[in-house]
């Protein structure tokens, strides 16, 4: 039954109830009316995690008669302590979407066509257990392909690991880097990124990564920034942020720097050549945990005094000599200087030489020595899980115990070419491939060349809670379920000083017909002969509890609790005491459920530099050689030859506005919609420009004196033409955004996910030349010049 969300409120006595500008409606069972009209009003609560974002924040469920009617933060997750963000809010939208897919769906016209027929679960599982069983028969496994969006969640080992049952290496993984993980993979060989402690810092300067509204974890850095924002007076903590448009990091750092698109790195050795001038670095560090820093004329200081002098960072970057100076200074002085790359810094054509510069002025400034800063995972009871990497030369994806650092990188890094390097013929077609959790035709740039992959494909299988824009080149699609009506486990989230498994439990029944990934996995299993796990569970539910007995025969850790102190936790331990009393697992169990999760509140221990790989900066030579050796994730941008260093290509894209009426685009995330999906969720589109006061559209940010030049005023209508197209947006005029780019938020311009996101806005992405970062196969968001023209209505 379909009904407003006001009158399912209403029905159970809610009052109060906001209505926004639209009337939602929200898709209920239909043996819920009674219980709606005539129920007894019984209020509980269920703990869960929330899933609308890796970030893996605690929630807690109100239930009225056990029919779910708010969400909020669970007070005892580590993560957020009680807090959600806009899209935690908005869950039930997702959960009661009156679009749902209530029955599997059978392709009938052409690929691209959105024409369907609904069939049962027994014939779509029944026609997915024959290719696979074909492919086996024909020991052609490596013709099965996985295209999965990560979401930190346990069920992304399973989906990994059925893969590689299947005796396939194609499991292609999507999502975001965490902080400072290209830098980082580059210069120690370390995957995941090390953790850091921003409590421990009296200097924070980020390029780009805007802690506040995107990944890792939103919520949780919010909470963190209001509490160093209250302590500075007395701590002196400097925060800067540097970027070509102001975020909300920039809002709320001390300093805002802006910087002309693609030049954060080149910012950053331009403070390194103050620091290397004025003999002011870690000679310590240097000396005992680095490599080749002196190697005579080729070495890095070398290369940072001849490209990188103040004077000529300013003309690349626009920031001023003496600004680069005064910065070096502050961030060398200071007794834990701390610099973070990522969120835009690893969306352009330079984000691994920029990340790679960024972690060496870490190095120089002292960051890696200063007490507590940087800290290092310490992996779950359970040991560590393989990891899916994309080997450069090759361009083979695999699963391996660990990435080989002279031929790996992670595979979600280039998972978004995926076409590309099938068109180069590195690995072989596919006939049977899978995709859950991510939206292809969406998501990615260059989405043609992704439809003619799918379209090629002879059985694309999608999971999917609505018909997206991937829909019409499925094959089949099978209704899943949502967070809340599934069982899986929040991993720690990378970047976070302590471990955590935020557990996911059903707070209701899945509805309209829909079954957890996880099951219909372990069901082809069953059904195809594929020997996925060894532990053989019934259920996905099944598998979670034994993975969790692990946790508990540990002795590691305790369900979520309030925070005592961890001296006081240190001293029930010395005893051989638990927070909680759990003699056996059933009780530990049941503790899980009631809290949310596990979490082991000891921070990690700090990084012991001595056990690591020497650090490795970056010099021409290596650069160069670099270029060469990943020419395969540059697809198309040729080697240069001849004398000439290649590593001045990587400062090319760094294009200036050629005329009165070009703009670099530049999208940006916003926390509304970090990835997309929450366009399909009506509160949030109701909110999506909260701080603009712009709702429902998206819209341009313009720097005034171009707006001026181009006579527009605030609100006009533009249209945006690139090479791929064009769209009309709004414009915002604003101060804060860098004269050269025009800034639109991602997450619009869906033509499938249901009503409320269907044709709304135009997809920024969608007008963006297919350019890659070609260190590291990153896609770029800020590297695409485009018209402005005025539209007169």
């Amino acid at each position: 039954m379909k009904i407003t969300r006001r009158n399912f409120l209403q029905m159970l006595g809610i009052t109060g109830v906001a209505v926004g500008g639209i009337s939602r409606v929200w898709a209920i069972p239909d043996k819920w009316i009674e219980t709606l009209q005539d129920g007894p009003r019984i209020e509980t609560w269920k703990m869960s995690t929330c899933g609308q974002c890796p970030a893996g924040c605690g929630i807690r469920v109100r239930l009225i008669d056990g029919i779910p009617v708010r969400i909020l933060g669970n007070p005892i997750a580590p993560v957020n302590s009680g807090f959600t963000c806009p899209m935690g809010e908005a869950g039930l939208e997702l959960l009661y979407h009156p679009d749902r897919i209530r029955q599997p769906l059978r392709r009938k016209g052409k690929k691209g066509e959105s024409s369907w027929e609904p069939i049962s679960w027994e014939e779509a599982l029944g026609r997915i257990s024959q290719g696979l069983q074909g492919l086996l028969k024909k020991k052609q496994a490596d013709r099965f392909g996985f295209f999965f969006g990560d979401r930190n969640t346990l069920l992304t080992h399973v989906a990994g690991e059925f893969v590689t049952r299947m005796g396939s290496s194609n499991f292609f993984p999507w999502r975001a880097p965490g902080i400072n993980e290209l830098g980082l993979w580059q210069a120690f060989g370390e995957f995941p990124p090390l953790a850091f402690d921003l409590e421990k810092t009296d200097y924070l300067l980020t390029f780009g990564t805007n802690l506040l509204e995107g990944p890792p974890s939103p919520v949780y850095f919010n909470r963190l920034y209001g509490k160093l924002k209250e302590s500075r007076p007395r701590t002196g903590l400097k925060m800067v942020h540097v970027d070509a448009r102001m975020s909300q990091a920039g809002k709320n750092a001390t300093e805002w720097l802006q910087v002309r698109p693609g030049t954060k790195g080149v910012l950053a050795l331009g403070m390194v050549y103050v620091i290397l001038r004025d003999k002011n670095f870690d000679e310590e560090f240097i000396a005992r945990y680095t490599q080749d820093f002196r190697g005579g004329k080729e070495d890095f200081p070398s290369m940072v005094s001849r490209y990188y002098h103040p004077d000529e960072v300013s003309a690349t970057t626009g920031v001023l000599p003496e600004t680069v100076l005064r910065l070096a200074r502050e961030f060398s002085s200071a007794k834990a200087p701390l610099a973070l790359a990522g969120g835009g810094a690893d969306r352009s054509e330079t984000a691994l030489f920029s990340q790679w510069a960024v972690a060496s002025l870490n190095a120089l400034a002292g960051s890696f020595s200063a007490n507590g800063l940087w800290r290092e995972p310490v992996p779950l009871p359970w040991g560590l899980s393989p990891v899916s990497s994309v080997n450069t030369r090759t361009g083979v994806f695999s699963m391996k115990p660990r990435l080989a650092r002279e031929t790996d990188l992670p595979a979600h890094w280039a998972s978004e070419e995926l076409p590309h390097l099938r068109s180069a013929g590195k690995f072989p077609d596919l006939d049977v491939l899978m995709i859950a959790q991510v939206d292809p035709l969406y998501q990615p740039i260059d989405q043609k060349p992704w439809q003619d992959w799918l379209t090629r494909i002879p059985q694309v299988v999608q999971f999917a809670t609505l018909v997206n824009d991937t829909s019409p080149y499925a094959d089949l699609v099978l209704p899943t379920t949502t967070y809340l009506e599934q069982w899986d486990a929040t991993l720690p989230v990378p970047n976070l000083p302590f471990s955590q498994l935020g557990l996911q439990q059903p707070v209701v029944s899945p509805l309209a017909g829909s079954r957890p990934v996880g099951d219909v996995l372990l069901q082809l299993a069953t059904d195809a002969g594929i020997p996925l796990l060894p532990e053989k569970p019934k259920s996905f539910a099944g598998y979670l509890e034994t993975r969790m007995k692990t946790i508990f025969a540990s002795g590691k850790g305790t369900p979520y609790f309030e925070i005592v102190s961890l001296d006081f936790l240190d001293e029930l331990r010395k005893r051989g005491w638990q927070v909680y009393s759990y003699p056996a697992f059933a009780d530990f169990w049941r503790l899980l459920q009631e809290k949310g999760g596990w979490w082991d509140p000891g921070e990690y221990p700090e990084v012991d530099w001595r056990k690591r790989t020497k650090f490795t900066f970056p010099t021409v030579a290596r650069l160069d050689a670099l270029l060469k050796e990943r020419a395969l994730l540059s697809h198309g941008r040729e080697a240069q030859k001849g004398e000439t260093p290649l590593h001045p290509l990587l400062e090319a894209p760094i294009r200036k506005a050629e005329t009165q009426d070009s703009f670099l685009l530049a999208p940006f995330t916003t926390l509304m919609d970090m990835t997309g999906e929450g366009a399909s969720q009506p509160l949030l589109q109701e909110i999506s420009g909260l701080i603009p006061r712009v709702y429902w559209n998206p819209w341009a940010e313009m720097n005034p004196e171009r707006a001026r030049k181009l006579s527009l005023k605030d609100g006009s209508l533009i249209r945006v033409v690139s090479g791929k197209g064009s769209a009309i947006l709004r414009v915002k005029i604003l101060p804060t955004v860098s004269s050269e780019i025009l800034a639109v938020p991602f997450g619009k311009g869906h033509k499938e996910s249901g009503r409320y996101a269907k044709n709304i806005g135009p997809n920024p992405v969608a007008l963006i030349d297919p350019l890659v970062d070609p260190l590291s196969g990153r896609t770029s968001w800020e590297s695409t010049h485009v018209r402005v023209e005025k539209v007169n209505k």
